[in-house]
């Protein structure tokens, strides 16, 4: 069995192409066999079940020594264990283990580990991570360094876009069986949350140089987010500096952004696309040239239209003055003259009026409603009768004097 796998395995082996037939005499190709992976020792084994059983509470730095074992699954065990930490102590431990340990899958472990908490000790780790040779650690640093926002990571960002895969950039741009460019996407993402405005011409002359699958919505959006907040001319100036490029996304960007600024320098670089494009963009170029020319010669043709209108009115205003009679320029002089009294007067009489419905409106404001005047009738009435009753009770209750008081007895006798 050991022997069949052998000879498959050099069947299956990719071969260097030879420029001539091979010979009898010519030497064949060893066969390089990976060498076997060493088993998880019993110390590894105890340590592991400790860190599982501890669970929050294990050793990170325990777990951090076990991803660096030759086993390969006890290292992605132990980096598994260790991304579920948290604290300081832990966030430590990741950082060391994404730049350090010989797996892969244990340092995805720790790079997610470091996303998650997003510590602003991990930028040097997370730019080392970078230059990573496994696409899906170098795609998770990115988007660790775009969610720090640190200025220290635009250049390194720039320099993964400027070294990404040439297995991929060899690829033809309208080639779909190449994997996707995450790296290259989370990095144009990140830039874009960087606010790199300045860079935005050296990352799409990075993707001009080399393809790379996928990563032209990136590029499109980070130009879409960040080149309006450039100076009008340095905008214009990039737009055009891009308009050849690879990707048809940034293409059809450039292409609708130029005519919105409508520069008429940029008519020049918006014809030369013409016979260039596609059908796909060729009615966006004339649109954007229809922009760029339409608006300045409409200006311009209804700037001197005005114009001549203007100078035919007054040289027909100047013939008619001059067909007319003393008689008639006098009365021709006087009507502004009339119509400027006439507006006057009817001016000063629309003031009155106003200020006369001004003046009903405060006096309506400030007189007192009928039923208000009702109210303080009755209680003058009120208090009217109240002071009748009360002269009445005091003349009834006044002393008598000695003669009063004699007549009343008599009275009284005589009764």
């Amino acid at each position: 069995m050991g022997l069949l796998e052998l000879c498959l395995l050099s069947v299956l082996s990719p071969q260097q192409p030879s420029p001539a037939p091979a010979t009898p005499s010519a030497t064949p190709t060893p066969v390089q066999v990976a060498p076997p992976i060493a088993p998880p020792t019993d110390d590894e084994r105890a340590k592991l079940l400790l860190a599982e059983r501890a669970g929050p509470k294990a050793d990170p730095d325990v777990l951090g020594q076990l991803t660096d074992s030759p086993n390969d699954k006890v290292a992605t065990r132990a980096a598994y264990l260790l991304a579920r930490l948290n604290g300081e102590p832990a966030i430590t431990v990741c950082n060391r283990v994404v730049v350090r340990s010989p797996h892969a899958v244990a340092r995805l472990q720790a790079a997610n580990a470091l996303l998650r908490h997003a510590s602003v000790s991990s930028v040097a780790p997370a730019i080392a991570a970078l230059e990573d040779t496994d696409r899906d650690v170098r795609t998770i640093a990115a988007q660790l360094l775009g969610k720090l926002r640190r200025p220290a990571a635009v250049q390194p960002l720039l320099a993964l876009l400027e070294r990404h895969d040439t297995a991929v950039s060899a690829a033809p741009a309208a080639r779909t069986d190449a994997p996707k460019a995450t790296d290259v996407q989370a990095a144009l993402i990140a830039l874009h949350d960087l606010d790199a405005r300045d860079q935005l011409l050296r990352a799409a002359n990075a993707l001009q140089q080399r393809a790379a699958n996928g990563a032209g919505d990136a590029l499109a959006w980070l130009f879409q987010g960040l080149s309006p907040k450039l100076p009008r001319a340095a905008e214009t100036t990039l737009l055009v500096a891009v308009l050849g490029h690879r990707e048809p996304i940034l293409r059809r960007y450039a292409i609708g952004r130029l005519g919105v600024l409508a520069e008429p320098s940029t008519a020049a670089a918006l014809e030369g696309r013409l016979g260039t494009e596609g059908p796909e963009l060729r009615p966006l170029v004339e649109v954007a040239l229809n922009l760029v020319r339409a608006d300045k010669t409409a200006q311009a043709e209804g700037l001197q239209r005005a114009l001549d209108s203007g100078k035919a009115l007054i040289a027909k205003a100047r013939t008619r003055w001059n067909a007319l009679s003393d008689q008639g320029r006098w009365i021709v002089g006087a009507s502004p003259v009339a119509l400027l009294v006439v507006f006057v007067l009817l001016g000063r009489l629309r003031r009155r009026r106003a200020n006369a419905a001004s003046a009903a409106a405060t006096m309506a404001l400030v007189a007192p409603s009928e039923e208000h005047v009702q109210e303080m009738a009755e209680e003058a009435e009120a208090l009217e009768a109240a002071a009748n009753a009360e002269a009445f009770g005091a003349d009834a209750e006044a002393p008598m004097d000695g003669d009063a008081m004699a007549a009343e007895d008599d009275g009284l006798v005589h009764r």
